[in-house]
This record gives C-alpha cells, structure tokens and sequence, in this order.
C-alpha cells in the first residue's frame, strides 16, 4: 500500500531520536539541578537527575493530548467545507474531494493529519467502501468522542435514511460550540495558569534566597540524614501541588 494511504495511529506517539535526546537532557539536568538546590550533594542530585527518565511518558501524553485537540479544530473546519460541498448539489464523492482540495489551501503541509485522513477517505470512496464505515474506522483510531459521535450519526442516518447534509451540518455546528467554549475556557483561566507557573517556580527560589543569605538557616537540613529526609518530603508536596495544580486548570469540554 502506498505509503500516503497508511492509517496513522491517535494512541501512540513516537518520539523522533533529537526530540528524545533533548527532552531527556533537559528533564535529567532540570531534575539535576532541583536534586542540587535540595541537598547540596552531587551523588544525589546526579540519583536524582535518572527521575528526567519519567518526564518522557508524561510528555508523550502531552503531545498526543495536543495532537488530538489539533485534529479536532481541523475535523470542525473539514466537516464545514464538506457540508457546504453537499448543500450546493454535489454528490458525497465529489464534495470529499472538494473538501480535501479547500482544506489543503488552508493547510499546505501533507503531513498534516486531516490532511493524511482526508487522502485514506478519499481512496478508501473510490475503493468503494462505506462511508458509515470509513468515518467509524476513523473514529476508533483518533479516539476522540466528536469523531465517534460523527460517525455513530452518520451509520444511523444511512441506515434510517436520514439527510446527510442536516446530519453533517449539525455536528460541525456541535463541535465548533465546543470548540469555542473550550477556547473561552482557557482564556478565562489563562492566568491562574501563569499564576500556579509562578508559584511552582517560587518554592526553589525560597531555598535559594535562604542559602544565599548566608545565615546558615538551612544546613541542619542539609547536613544530616534526618534533615534530607525532611527537605525529600518537602520537595514530594511541591510536586505534589503541582501535578494536583495542573488537574485542576486542565478542564476538558
């Protein structure tokens, strides 16, 4: 099979080697540096600096949190062009091409994933293969509920016979909705986000300002075991407050 025509995976990410490597050094040197400001002691910041090697599963969920909220926008701008294909007469055929021409002006990199989708579609119509099927193949590898939802309507409609264009035309108004309220949603709490960005920062920078004072107020912290142990915890609530931070301005529609 044409290379073009491969069904891209929504549940994976692969990291390229140079993204990899220069995620891995900064985690590691940030986790370096953290492991330095709390203990003062290069073995165990260098013991502490391996715990970079659990940011890359976080970072990969990240990206494909991002890749899914991407595809989503660009599935919405798809679904409009496809409903305004429709509306003027054209056969379902023709306006999937119609729609992959219109959207390819708007997005120019083929490697674009509605790009890609919109090319399998595509070659999948002329295949003969159903539509009710194609979008439903679809929906089970983006994984995202607007695709699903797309493509449970679309088979009940083909089944019961149902207008296409109204179906279309309704689930693009739907998830523009949703879109946009998930983009007045992250404008409203833009700056709780910066907020908690500050705050996460300001804890190191407490320790800092108390080391370089030059009171001595925190070497029976950093002396002796029982004081690591206490400075460990610390540093496990800081984390702690900041992964309960992110939960908490990570609202989804």
């Amino acid at each position: 099979m044409n290379s073009r025509f491969v069904k891209p995976r929504y549940d994976v990410y692969e990291m390229k080697f140079e993204e990899l490597v220069i995620t891995l050094v900064l985690a590691m040197g940030t986790c370096f540096v953290i492991g330095l400001i709390f203990y003062e002691n290069l073995v165990l910041a260098a013991i502490m600096s391996l715990a970079g090697i659990l940011y890359i599963p976080y970072r990969k969920k990240e990206q494909l949190r991002r890749k899914k909220e991407v595809l989503t926008i660009q599935f919405k701008d798809a679904l409009y062009f496809l409903s305004v294909a429709l509306s003027a007469g054209k056969s379902l055929e023709t306006a999937m091409m119609d729609t992959y021409k219109t959207m390819l002006g708007i997005y120019p990199d083929k490697n674009s994933d509605i790009i890609k989708e919109l090319e399998i579609i595509n070659h999948r119509i002329h295949m003969n293969e159903p539509i009710e099927k194609i979008f439903y193949d679809f929906a089970e590898r983006s994984k995202i509920e607007d695709i699903k939802s797309f493509a449970d309507v679309i088979m009940i409609s083909k089944r019961a016979g149902g207008n296409l264009i109204e179906v279309i035309k309704n689930t693009s108004d739907t998830i523009r909705e949703k879109v946009e309220i998930q983009n007045e949603i992250e404008t409203l709490i833009s700056g709780k986000k910066f907020e908690q960005k500050i705050l996460s920062i300001f804890p190191f920078v407490l320790v800092i300002f108390l080391k370089s004072s030059g009171s001595g107020y925190l070497d029976p912290l950093m002396t002796d075991a029982f004081g690591r142990i206490i400075m460990t915890i610390a540093l496990a609530m800081i984390l702690t407050g900041l992964l309960i931070g992110r939960k908490i301005t990570n609202i989804e529609v």
